[in-house]
């Protein structure tokens, strides 16, 4: 009886993958650049500043504080892709909604508070609009958490030529 011959085993390529396409997500059609890459937003309180009294301070009634918390509440449904791309209308135009603005753009009493609490280096505030003039100001981190310091509920951290 001749030997068992064991089997040769041959080598089967795999098949490559099909190339796929990469779609790009909607926000970085709109060219948007989305520093916490497109999560939501959180929110973290320990920059408010509860010492500033004034036309833009933390002294809120029940009504105020109402429409802040629903206002975050429904900020954190959203990315902070789709929190940039909203947009309003005005009779000057289309704008964004909610931006970040540079502090040497605030009035100089923002910046002497922002001297103050020694937030002076920060690049950039955000902020977010809740009306025709209500602004909340803040900071948002490299992680997205966003850092509330100011409810300006008479839009007088930025004023607007009228």
């Amino acid at each position: 009886m001749p030997p068992k011959r064991k089997p040769k085993h041959k080598q089967v390529t795999a098949p490559l993958a099909p190339q796929r396409k990469e779609v790009p997500q909607p926000g970085r059609l709109l060219g948007l650049i989305d520093g916490p890459n497109g999560t939501h937003p959180k929110w973290r309180l320990s920059l408010l500043d509860l010492d500033h009294a004034g036309g833009w301070s933390w002294a809120v009634d029940e009504a105020a504080l109402r429409k802040i918390t629903a206002f975050l509440s429904e900020m954190e449904r959203l990315t902070w892709t789709e929190i940039k791309a909203q947009m309003f209308n005005s009779k000057k135009g289309s704008h964004k909604k909610h931006h970040a603005m540079a502090p040497g753009d605030l009035c100089s009493e923002a910046r002497n508070r922002l001297e103050a609490l020694g937030l002076d280096d920060v690049d950039e505030l955000f902020r977010f609009r809740l009306g025709n003039e209500p602004r909340l100001w803040g900071v948002i981190d490299d992680a997205g958490i966003f850092y509330p310091v100011w409810w300006d509920p008479e839009h007088q951290v930025y004023p607007m030529d009228n």
